[in-house]
This record gives structure tokens, C-alpha cells and sequence, in this order.
């Protein structure tokens, strides 16, 4: 059915704007990964499904942390994590590859339809060319789904036992397994980490390519980081490597053993929800497929002539509003905030799980990671780009077809190559009946407000 968002946007009085857009069913996309999106590490149903699920790999070693050799202690704790890991870990495997492979054919459907919209818009204003390859849409994405289909990337190598009563500073000095634990003065107690490398070989007659992934995460706080270089386009399924796992577990002696085993299970759901996540290269889930389009539509534009001066200026202008209107009517305007939102506000290309943290835990680790910034204002230069944007898009949700005609009129008649900027002022005057320099700053106003409501109301802050 038809959804219509309602949105406030006061300018010179009130005005109360409807707005429809087609039910294009959009995820909350402010998560790192289909598992986390979905809930799954909170989800307490999926523990007891255990059974149900199909094992994944071969056995998994379980080794004395201090020593290094077999865990051989009669440890109920330890047989049911060695018994379990192997069903979390085909679970969530197959939980991902499902949700995934649901995810890609709606990006596939919904941005070729995208791309058909925004390029009819584009011809009306002699923008012509523009055309999404539907066998080279996402294809990067839709390797990695092929290659998670064969089998899964991680391996999980082993598990690593470490006795709580056992463990203290001078115990585990020189111990190199023991560079994965530390002590939390704060909450005086121990805390685990894991580290993985996602290796990417590409191979072809005339050219070596490698890129890789490394993430961390600390298996007890669920805070971690996420460094990554750009997976390149030519990359096939057996390119990518298997992801190595030792996973650190902390049982006690003293404590309700089934109180550990619920404890650690769980972890373990939220940890891999977390870092099983072979789409996170370069961009996390919340980001991904999002500016895919413009860029691509950008990219088109950039190389084409057309009969106005200072291009660097117009051709973002204009590709932000044609994409902004396709966008509205397919998705609604809540994605043209909620995307503003999270690129501005919540996305931090080094963020892994809950929070990010560089997990400098010994001596020569010097990872530089930044954090997501928390509690910071909506400020739009009335001047800029970005500002411009919002002042043609709140043209639009005010105005619609009548600006967009008196606009394409105006572009599509010019005989000479003109200053673009004069012809956006004075359509807004013609359109809106106020002086360009009164509207501009009274929508950039509004646009504020409402884009900080929007942020308020979905992320609290």
C-alpha cells in the first residue's frame, strides 16, 4: 500500500506538506552487518534453535592458553562451547547468506528502477546517456555473496582456554597467547579480544592485485575497529581467502557452570554478528548502495557538455536534485535525512561493533582509529553545496512540478554558456514570489529544523 510521510516545514507561515511516496519496503539501515541489523545477537530464539542448525567446518582444537598444548580439564563449560561453536557458527552463516541474498535482490530491483527514473528526469533536461548496467550493478557485492554461497570465509581454528582462578600479570608474562587478554582496572576484571585479517589475492595474466580488511573486536564489551582498503572491482570468488579464528574463552572454577555456558554462547552470537561480515569493505551496511547511484549519475553528467560556466558548482547542484526527487518518490524523504544523517553524524569507516576502539592492548600496537561524533549539531552553510541541495529540494517539496518546470525551461533554452546560479535565483523568485536571498535563508532554516527533528526522533540525539 501507498505510505505518505508527513513533514513540518515552516517558511513565512505554516505549511503542512504530504508528501506520497511508493511503499518501497528500506531496513533500518543505521547497523554494520545483515546479523546485526536483524537483531540476531539479541535474539534469544536463535540459541534455542542450537540444534536445528547444520555444523560448520571440521573440529575445532581447544588449547591451554598457558600452555599452549591440548585442554585436556574435565571442563563442562568448555565441552559445551567446543560442542556449540560449530552449530552458532552454521547458523549465523546460513542466517547471513539468507538475509543477504534478500537484501542484494531488492538493491538490484529497486536501483534499476532508481537508475530508469532518474535517467527519464535527466532527459528532460537534456541529460542523456545515463543508464545503469544491470550485469555490472553491484557486482562487487554480488561476488561476495557467490563466493559466501560456496562456503563460509571464516574458519574458526581453535579455541582458547583460559582458567579465571589461573590468570594474573605475572602468569601470563612472555606468553604470546596472551597479547588477546587484558585486565580492566575500571571493572576489575579480565576481557578477551579478536583480531582478524581478511586477505584479498587477485590474479590476472598482466597483474598482481592484494587488498585486505582487518577488524578487531573485544569479545566482552562488544567494541572494536574496522581498517580497510578498497575491494577492487575485478575480484572473483576464489580471490578471497579464508578468515582464520582463535577464539579466547575465560571459565571459572567457582561459578554456575550453566550461568558460563548461557554467558559465553550469547557473546559468541553477538561477537560473530559483529565481525561475519565479508560486505564490510570500505563501507559499512549502513552506507552501502546508498550513493551509489548519484555517484554513478555524477560520473555521467561530469563528462558531458552542457551550456553552463562553472561547472564544479552546477553539476553537483543538479545531480543532487534530480537524484533528491527520485529518491522522494521511490523511498520517501525520510531516506534523504536518514542517509544525510548517518554520513554526517554516525558513520565512522573504523567503527566495529558498539563503539570503536582501537584495542591497543600491547606494547608496539598503535592503531589509529576514529569514532563516531556523538551530540553534534545540523549546520548548513547557506552558501555551499550542501546548502544549495536543501534549498532546491525544500523548492521542491513546496513547489513541485511548477519549479521543476520553470527550472528545466530555463536550462534547456540557453543559447550560450551562462553562470549557472543566476538561473537557479531566479526561478526560485519567479516560483516562490519572494527574493532569492529571503527564501534561501528562510528554507535553509527550515531544512535545519527539520533534519535535527529527524535526527532526534530516530537516533535520540
Amino acid at each position: 500500500m501507498p505510505q505518505t510521510t508527513k513533514r513540518f516545514l515552516p517558511l513565512g507561515g505554516a505549511l503542512l506538506l504530504l508528501i506520497s511516496a511508493i511503499a518501497v519496503p528500506r531496513t533500518s539501515l543505521f547497523a554494520q552487518s545483515a546479523l546485526s541489523e536483524a537483531g540476531v545477537g539479541d535474539d534469544d530464539n536463535f540459541l534455542i534453535q542450537l540444534d536445528a542448525y547444520v555444523k560448520y567446518g571440521g573440529d575445532i582444537d581447544v588449547i591451554d592458553g598457558m600452555t599452549g598444548k591440548d585442554y585436556h580439564s574435565d571442563s563442562a563449560v568448555v565441552k559445551a562451547i567446543h560442542s556449540n561453536f560449530p552449530k552458532i557458527m552454521g547458523g549465523l552463516h546460513n542466517k547471513l547468506l539468507a538475509l543477504e541474498a534478500l537484501y542484494m535482490d531488492r538493491q538490484l530491483k529497486i536501483g534499476v528502477l532508481h537508475g530508469e527514473q532518474l535517467s527519464e528526469l535527466a532527459r528532460t533536461f537534456n541529460i542523456r546517456g545515463f543508464k545503469i548496467d544491470d550485469e555490472n550493478w553491484l557486482k562487487k557485492e554480488q561476488t561476495i555473496l557467490r563466493r559466501l554461497h560456496e562456503k563460509p570465509f571464516f574458519n574458526i581454528k581453535e579455541i582458547v582456554v583460559w582458567e579465571k582462578e589461573e590468570l594474573s600479570a605475572i602468569a601470563l608474562r612472555d606468553n604470546p597467547r596472551a597479547q588477546h587478554l587484558r585486565f580492566n582496572p575500571e571493572t576489575l576484571d579480565w576481557e578477551r579480544r579478536v583480531l582478524t585479517k581478511w586477505d584479498v589475492h587477485i590474479r590476472t595474466r598482466n597483474r598482481y592485485q592484494q587488498a585486505t580488511k582487518i577488524q578487531g573486536l573485544n569479545l566482552d564489551t562488544n567494541e572494536g575497529f574496522h581498517i580497510s582498503e578498497v575491494l577492487p572491482g575485478s575480484v572473483y570468488t576464489s580471490a578471497f581467502k579464508e578468515v582464520n579464528i582463535s577464539y579466547p574463552i575465560i571459565v571459572s572454577r567457582r561459578e554456575d557452570q550453566q550461568e558460563q555456558i548461557d554467558r559465553l554462547q550469547k557473546l559468541i552470537v553477538q561477537n560473530l554478528s559483529y565481525i561475519y561480515d565479508p560486505f564490510s569493505w570500505a563501507a559499512h551496511r549502513k552506507t552501502r548502495f546508498r550513493a551509489r547511484i548519484y555517484s554513478d549519475f555524477k560520473n555521467h553528467f561530469d563528462d558531458m557538455g552542457y551550456r553552463v560556466k562553472n561547472r564544479d558548482w552546477f553539476d553537483p547542484v543538479i545531480s543532487n536534485l534530480l537524484n533528491d526527487i527520485v529518491t522522494v518518490k521511490l523511498y520517501g524523504l525520510d531516506e534523504i535525512y536518514d542517509f544525510y544523517v548517518v554520513r554526517k553524524f554516525y558513520n565512522s569507516a573504523n567503527l566495529m561493533g558498539k563503539a570503536t576502539d582501537p584495542l591497543n592492548w600491547n606494547e608496539g600496537e598503535d592503531r589509529k582509529v576514529s569514532g563516531v561524533r556523538k551530540n553534534q549539531q545540523v549546520k548548513i552553510g547557506q552558501k555551499s553545496i550542501e546548502g544549495w541541495r536543501f534549498v532546491l529540494l525544500d523548492m521542491y517539496l513546496r513547489y513541485g512540478d511548477s519549479f521543476i518546470a520553470n527550472l528545466r525551461e530555463k536550462l534547456t533554452t540557453l543559447k550560450s554558456k551562462v553562470e549557472p546560479e543566476p538561473i537557479f535565483r531566479q526561478t526560485i523568485e519567479e516560483v516562490s514570489g519572494v527574493s532569492a536571498d529571503t527564501y534561501i535563508k528562510a528554507a535553509v532554516k527550515a531544512q535545519t529544523a527539520s533534519i535535527t527533528q529527524f535526527k532526534k526522533s530516530r537516533y535520540g540525539n
